[in-house]
């Protein structure tokens, strides 16, 4: 197992065993509470993928997201395209802010290139976050998070990989 599979396994369980968990099951004191479910555009960047925008569905503090984005800043690969796909539960620390942790998939499509030294094939990742979300209106959140990514250099799980560890940051509107 490599170094990055038992990165994004740790992140993982300390998302879902962490402390924070406890606090989060208490009751708010302000009233505060986020609807049972939303639909919510949400446009991040971090520095593996420097934008990504796509559709956060969330019902009772589950959420599923579905993303586009382009700009790899890995390796020499300048212009690509991702369709990504997230799972997660947030929870709520108090009223209005939230943790959570997430995994998700990403698939990768380098744009095409004539120059060899450019590596054109289409590669995904794996990649589990934790982020700290606060909820700034009714119709606007901002998160900031870490993550851990595991690159998988060819389209297979055999193939050659690389971890990356890296920090991300983003908008949320309903």
């Amino acid at each position: 197992m490599t170094r990055a599979c038992c990165a994004l396994a740790l992140i993982l369980i300390l998302g879902l065993v962490s402390p924070v968990v406890v606090l989060a099951q208490e009751e708010s004191p302000s009233g505060y509470q986020a609807p049972d479910s939303e639909f919510q555009w949400v446009t991040s960047g971090s520095d593996i993928t420097q934008i990504v925008t796509g559709l956060r569905y969330t019902h009772h503090n589950w959420y599923g997201e579905f993303n586009l984005g382009g700009l790899s800043a890995f390796d020499n690969r300048e212009n690509a395209i991702f369709l990504g796909l997230g799972l997660g539960r947030r929870f709520q620390i108090v009223p209005r802010l939230y943790f959570g942790p997430d995994v998700g998939y990403r698939h990768v499509i380098p744009d095409g290139s004539d120059d060899p030294a450019i590596d054109t094939d289409k590669y995904f990742t794996l990649e589990a976050r934790l982020k700290l979300e606060l909820v700034l209106g009714r119709h606007l959140s901002a998160f900031i998070g870490v993550a851990a990514t595991n690159i998988y250099q060819g389209y297979s799980l055999g193939s050659e990989t690389v971890g990356k560890t890296s920090i991300f940051f983003g908008v949320g509107l309903l």
